[in-house]
């Protein structure tokens, strides 16, 4: 299991609108599989979690398995190259004083544990550079806010 957290300047209803609806907004460009593309979050249970490119081209990356907001987000991840099986992200946002803390457990799900090994070293890059892009979409979007 790999857990990850961040503390963002805004409400707990902005942290969890900002990272679900707003997520091709901050989800980096070097963490897509197209530059060009568009990514999107379906919020329900049961949505999709995809990607798109320019040309029409869709490739699936998750599917939301719990919807609270402005509290909780679950998704199970498709970690890509080839792997059907995915791991699962589990995304929870507390009030921290005037700010709001989002904590991020990303956990076997159904893949086997060989596989899970093999990648969480890229996980936890990725969670490394897909945090930070979050905080600095917020941070932005607060500024733009208090202006």
């Amino acid at each position: 299991m790999l857990e990850r957290s961040i503390v963002v300047r805004c409400s707990l209803a902005a942290a969890f609108e900002a990272f679900t609806t707003h997520i091709d907004e901050w989800w980096p460009r070097s963490h897509r599989r197209w530059s060009d593309s568009v990514l999107v979050l379906e919020g329900r249970a049961g949505g999709r979690l995809y990607e798109r490119s320019a040309g029409g081209e869709e490739a699936s990356l998750g599917a939301v398995t719990h919807w609270e907001p402005p509290a909780r987000l679950g998704y199970d991840w498709y970690p890509g190259s080839g792997v059907d099986v995915p791991t699962h992200v589990d995304v929870r946002f507390f009030v921290d004083g005037d700010r709001t803390r989002v904590e991020v457990t990303h956990s076997l799900g159904k893949v086997a544990r060989e596989l899970w090994t093999e990648r969480v070293a890229r996980f936890e890059q990725g969670w490394g550079a897909v945090l930070p892009a979050f905080a600095g979409h917020v941070e932005t979007m607060e500024r733009g806010n208090s202006g």
